[in-house]
């Protein structure tokens, strides 16, 4: 299960996912997959556009994929599940 909300407009930000990998990768999978089709459904150029834009997000030496720790939120309580694993790996 994952679970993002941004909402800047009230200072909101809420990330939260469990399960294992397969699962949240499959759950993200969906989640763009959707946001495409509601794109195209209104402007098949914005589609194309935000299909390409995501290619380029998630290469290789994308800003996506710095390590930084995830600092506990304000407001709220921070969920770690690690399914599958012995325990957590150490942050590099």
């Amino acid at each position: 299960m994952i679970r993002f909300i941004s909402d800047p407009e009230h200072g909101e930000f809420t990330a939260s996912a469990s399960g294992n990998i397969s699962e949240v990768v499959v759950e993200v999978g969906v989640c763009i997959n959707t946001a495409y089709n509601l794109l195209r459904s209104r402007d098949p150029d914005a589609a194309q556009g935000f299909k390409q834009a995501l290619l380029v997000t998630f290469r290789p030496d994308s800003p996506v994929w710095d390590k930084e720790d995830v600092p506990d939120p304000h407001n709220g309580i921070k969920i770690v599940r690690i399914r599958n694993f012995e325990s957590e790996a150490h942050h590099e």
